[in-house]
């Protein structure tokens, strides 16, 4: 599984996605607004492949899930964590 999570600094729910995911013992690359895009945001978003408005987005195996919540619903309906979050 490829995980790729865009963030910026300063962001609650990007540092609560980056840590569901290494609770989970899943792998992730994390692509920062700020180091990896020289804060444009026009060239993260073309990186993300559509226009948003929050952070983080992420991607698993090149598709984009979303943001944290979206996140959650996904490992949720995989039955690795509840829909807090929480892992099971």
């Amino acid at each position: 599984m490829k995980i790729v999570i865009y963030s910026k600094t300063n962001c609650v729910y990007c540092t609560k996605a980056k840590n569901l995911v290494k609770n989970l013992g899943l792998e992730y690359t994390e692509k920062s607004l700020e180091k990896d895009f020289g804060s444009d945001p026009s060239k993260m978003l073309e990186d993300i492949g559509k226009p948003v408005r929050q952070m983080p987005q992420i991607k698993i195996d090149d598709e984009l899930i979303g943001g944290y919540n979206q996140l959650v619903e996904h490992f949720e309906k995989q039955g690795k964590v509840n829909f807090k979050g929480e892992i099971k």
